[in-house]
């Protein structure tokens, strides 16, 4: 029917406009790939200007080109999980079917010839040690406490039967190396206990290592708590380079989970490595040149439980 507007003119009906979701459905799409071609053109200039910041810190090259690319961990929230090997960091080469249990110590042989000295690490927490007797049932070398600093009071102190041990060692014929028990949360600290450890050092003949240690406490008053991962590796360069500079062999100490996920090995494999982990065969897939592999050995001239380690490397014939 047809009908009349209010000038008179005569109009047709209008025909409804039936409604179609699917039409509210492509107009939001349109909208949404309109503004994604803008972040996205926004982010490729972020790219493109930060290109150089991206590329100095991407040092990690993962390659998945074998079996032991896969670093196995078995964390207490997330059970058994795995990394990815890092290329840039050099393999141990260790075939741990030539690894032997004699006498109490583990050995590593080459072509039927042991390519390893035997080594204890102490504390004041030994106690008294007969050194003779420690020389008579086998051991190599020491790598003694020098000292450590609180985790609370940031205080450094020398382990109070360093210098005891020391001429203990030496006198009994046995190599020694130190190591310091670091809690720095700064650069600057880590060469303030590389500092105390050489003044201490003094005339000792050390013929292995000096060794960062620095560890997680797990109190919460621990002052460590706060330093980040980046910090830590900071840390333990600047503390192994002042070493370095002061005629010593630095080396850095860590247990395998701390060493995959806290410390970053392409910037520390420079420097040797001192590895703890208490199993018959090592997961850590890096080259090592001291292994810390049981902590409940049994030496005589030690009352109680002590650390046994294998040294790859004979110290004492490196030359300085």
């Amino acid at each position: 029917m047809d009908m009349k507007n209010e000038s008179g003119f005569q109009t047709k009906p209008r025909k409804k406009i039936k409604f179609d979701p699917r039409n509210l459905i492509i107009l939001a799409m349109g909208i949404s790939l309109a503004v994604l071609g803008v972040k996205t053109s926004e982010l490729d200039k972020a790219l493109t200007e930060d290109e150089e910041y991206i590329s100095a810190e991407a040092s990690r090259v993962f390659e998945y080109y074998g079996e032991k690319d896969v670093i196995n961990l078995a964390d207490p929230t997330y059970g058994d999980t795995w990394l990815a090997a890092l290329s840039d960091v050099p393999r141990h080469e260790m075939d741990f079917d030539n690894v032997r249990l004699e006498n109490g110590f583990k050995n590593y042989y080459i072509d039927g010839v042991k390519a390893n000295t035997t080594g204890i690490d102490v504390s004041y927490h030994q106690g008294d040690i007969d050194w003779e007797a420690v020389k008579a049932d086998g051991v190599d070398f020491a790598m003694l406490r020098l000292g450590y600093r609180g985790y609370e009071s940031g205080q450094i102190n020398v382990d109070e039967r360093f210098h005891e041990y020391a001429d203990g060692a030496l006198g009994a014929g046995l190599d020694i190396g130190v190591y310091f028990y670091s809690q720095a949360v700064t650069p600057e600290e880590a060469v303030e206990e590389a500092e105390a450890v050489l003044n201490e050092i003094g005339d000792y003949e050390i013929m292995y290592p000096v060794v960062f240690d620095w560890e997680i406490v797990g109190d919460e008053s621990a002052r460590t708590n706060v330093v980040s991962a980046d910090v830590l590796n900071e840390c333990a360069a600047a503390f192994c380079n002042r070493i370095a500079r002061g005629g010593h062999i630095p080396m850095v100490y860590s247990v395998k989970k701390m060493a995959l996920t806290k410390f970053d090995m392409s910037r520390l494999a420079g420097f040797d490595f001192w590895l703890a982990e208490y199993r018959d065969i090592p997961e850590y897939p890096y080259y090592f040149t001291m292994w810390q592999y049981a902590s409940d050995g049994h030496v005589n001239g030690i009352e109680g439980e002590v650390d046994l380690n294998m040294s790859l490397v004979d110290y004492s014939e490196v030359k300085r």
